[in-house]
């Protein structure tokens, strides 16, 4: 059987405070960092939809796993939503 060793460095940025940085698994999704990140940052779970992360300026979706992006570190930046964004989904 084979065990997965590989792990993922993560780093959130946001805004005013210091990185929240973690190492995961390549099947933790982006919800969960994103969920962990607002912990980190003092922002109510309950305002979780209002916020993205994002990677090279785009919009991640919840269920996509960090290890999609076939690297050993990722950087991040968790921003508010724009109103407009709210119901787009590409």
């Amino acid at each position: 059987m084979e065990k997965h060793e590989k792990k993922v460095e993560v780093e959130v940025a946001y805004t005013g405070h210091h990185e929240y940085k973690e190492v995961v698994s390549p099947e933790t999704t982006i919800g969960s960092i994103k969920r962990k990140a607002l912990h980190h940052f003092h922002i109510e779970e309950s305002a979780a939809d209002k916020y993205a992360l994002q990677h090279d300026r785009v919009n991640l979706d919840d269920k996509t796993e960090i290890g999609s992006f076939g690297k050993h570190e990722v950087k991040l930046v968790l921003v508010l939503k724009k109103p407009q964004e709210k119901g787009y989904g590409g």
